[in-house]
């Protein structure tokens, strides 16, 4: 369907090279029950991942979505929901990994007015909100224990019980969990309970990273272009061969939801009908790769020796690592880099990561 979504180029477009081209029509996209914000790649990873999507979405079973931070886990089972039988209701999202533990069995299943201090009124959790649709779960691993044993009961028995009620109701919802953590390693832990996860485990998609499909880079990238047109009321034609050729070379840890930041600032600060590579941010034009976890020691990727470009794209690569470590919770990773909040959100504003 990539060839179907990337046909019809406007008299406009003609202009461009058909290389650089983002002339995605929204219809193609629409027709195919899949959100008009995304695109499949043409790697056989990525048409692997759809056909494993078109046969597991017509049915009700519970799926586990792997895959790196940025690799799209929502936006794939989002996908799932638009191709079930479900569609017509609800998709509901909770974030796991920024739900507070001490308001999580709230927030998921409900509670009754009484039930603890400040519950004033009576309270339907996402459980009940998603109840007929589907519920996904992201970032499954930051639940916590007392909580993955509702979750099971759940699973079980198709019930839930609000805090502070007797009564179970039943529950029609099609659960689909996320996470980028290895749930194996979190079990012999003890951290994540062996019986949920072989409950949660029965259809399995694993997503690739961008890296692994540098050929899908040059097809995200014209979608991404067309959407932050959109987005940002530019109208910004194509994208320079040597700032595709960046994005080639480039080892793009924060995956495909980096790819489309990049893009929309990249749109938004070209003053002509063509990104260029003088708006690209610092660590896409003189990466630093990482040469181990446990070694001090760096190299660049590009050939430069100029200290400045060195320490920002340094500077810029750590900032990434440490929010893809906390799953991009910006107090955690301020906490991590041994900066404040302010000073975080000011580096990842001057070097463009969102």
């Amino acid at each position: 369907h990539v060839q179907k979504a990337i046909a019809s180029p406007s008299s406009a477009d003609e202009k461009v090279p058909k290389k650089t081209i983002a002339s995605t029509e929204e219809p193609a996209l629409t027709q195919q029950n899949v959100l008009p914000d995304y695109i499949s790649g043409s790697s056989n990873q990525s048409k692997r991942v759809q056909q494993l999507i078109e046969l597991v979405a017509p049915t009700d079973m519970t799926v586990v979505i792997l895959g790196e931070s940025g690799t799209g886990k929502e936006v794939a089972a989002r996908m799932i929901h638009q191709s079930s039988k479900r569609k017509n209701a609800l998709f509901v999202t909770v974030d796991c990994g920024a739900l507070p533990q001490e308001i999580a069995g709230s927030e998921l299943f409900g509670h009754m007015k009484g039930s603890f201090t400040g519950a004033v009124a009576d309270k339907k959790g996402q459980f009940e909100i998603a109840n007929g649709g589907t519920l996904f779960l992201d970032e499954i691993g930051n639940l916590s224990y007392e909580n993955q044993i509702k979750l099971l009961r759940v699973l079980q028995e198709r019930t839930i019980r609000r805090l502070g009620s007797e009564k179970d109701q039943p529950i029609d919802v099609r659960i689909i969990v996320a996470t980028n953590e290895d749930l194996k390693a979190a079990m012999e832990r003890g951290n994540f309970r062996e019986d949920i996860y072989h409950r949660l485990n029965e259809f399995k998609v694993e997503l690739p990273s961008l890296k692994e499909c540098p050929q899908d880079i040059e097809i995200y990238s014209s979608f991404f272009l067309k959407k932050a047109n959109e987005e940002l009321s530019k109208n910004v034609l194509s994208i320079d061969e040597d700032v595709l050729d960046y994005f080639k070379q480039y080892t793009w840890p924060g995956n495909i939801r980096e790819l489309k930041n990049v893009v929309r600032r990249s749109v938004l600060l070209s003053a002509s009908d063509h990104i260029q590579a003088k708006v690209l941010p610092i660590e896409i034009k003189s990466p630093v790769r990482v040469k181990s976890e446990s070694s001090d020691e760096t190299h660049l990727e590009q050939n430069t020796f100029d200290l400045k470009t060195i320490v920002e794209a340094t500077e810029a690569r750590t900032i990434l690592r440490a929010l893809e470590k906390t799953a991009f919770n910006k107090s955690r990773t301020a906490a991590l880099l041994g900066i404040d909040r302010k000073t975080l959100y000011n580096k990842m504003a001057t070097y463009g990561i969102k």
